[in-house]
């Protein structure tokens, strides 16, 4: 299928591993150029010398820095603007999940949660979309805005308090802007993955500690009974992102292997 991405511009936020690095490769693949962001320079470097040897260095770029300080955003949205004019496709990728058991949150703790898991997509959403307006159009060509959630915002599955939270809040934020932003020609969605395995992740973690305790939780748990992939999850993004969806707004995608229950 060809998801109509050729020369759209995109920006993925926290790209240098993970899902964020495989939803850029699932953009580039498409024919998009794709900004990659981190905080680890030469950990980006090599992923953007890596994806650059592939996709060709004048379809990636990359910018380094901390996207939770607002003067980095600002910075962020000056280079894409110099460089490129606009932005067609933005994915706020940004989060995580490592936290405290439950009722052991303090208030330094509910913050931080909040800050990565909602606060930092909202404030780039803030420096970003007018970079994103100039990119939109109507009907078909509308810019995509994608945040990554989890289905710890969903429903009750054990999952740090604070971190489960925010990313309630981050699915009711998506929700939201969409209608104001469907006026303002950029189309807003959600992902929520479930239990995903990649080098670095919680799951590589769990597996290394206690492998037979994780498989028979997704033998209860998980109709698929396995664990999810980085790929998996960057192709719901990718096609989000395309004129392909180009009627879907305001929704919430789940990736999780029918994990939840809630209809």
């Amino acid at each position: 299928m060809n998801l109509e991405l050729d020369g759209r511009i995109a920006l993925v936020t926290g790209s240098s591993r993970g899902i964020g690095r495989a939803i850029a490769e699932g953009l580039l693949r498409e024919g998009a150029r794709v900004y990659l962001t981190g905080r680890d320079e030469n950990v980006l470097t090599d992923v953007a010398n890596e994806l650059s040897g592939t996709y060709g260095s004048d379809r990636v770029g990359r910018f380094v820095g901390d996207l939770g300080r607002l003067d980095v955003l600002s910075r962020l949205a000056e280079t894409i603007e110099s460089e490129a004019g606009r932005l067609d496709v933005l994915v706020c990728n940004i989060g995580s999940g490592r936290s405290v058991p439950p009722l052991e949150e303090d208030e330094d703790e509910w913050l931080r949660m909040l800050d990565i898991n909602l606060l930092s997509a909202a404030a780039c959403v803030r420096a970003l979309l007018p970079l994103l307006e100039k990119g939109a159009g109507s009907g078909r060509d509308c810019a995509s805005l994608t945040f990554v959630s989890s289905i710890c915002g969903e429903e009750a599955l054990g999952c740090p308090v604070a971190y489960s939270a925010a990313k309630s809040a981050l699915i009711s934020y998506a929700k939201n802007i969409a209608r104001t932003l469907a006026g303002r020609g950029v189309r807003v969605n959600a992902v929520s993955p479930g239990n995903v395995i990649f080098p670095g992740s919680t799951w590589e973690d769990k597996l290394a500690r206690d492998r037979e305790a994780v498989q028979a939780m997704l033998e209860r748990d998980v109709p698929l009974k396995r664990l999810g992939t980085a790929a998996e999850v960057a192709d719901v993004v990718v096609f989000l992102s395309s004129k392909r969806a180009a009627f879907v707004t305001g929704a919430d995608w789940i990736v999780d292997g029918g994990q939840t229950r809630t209809i």
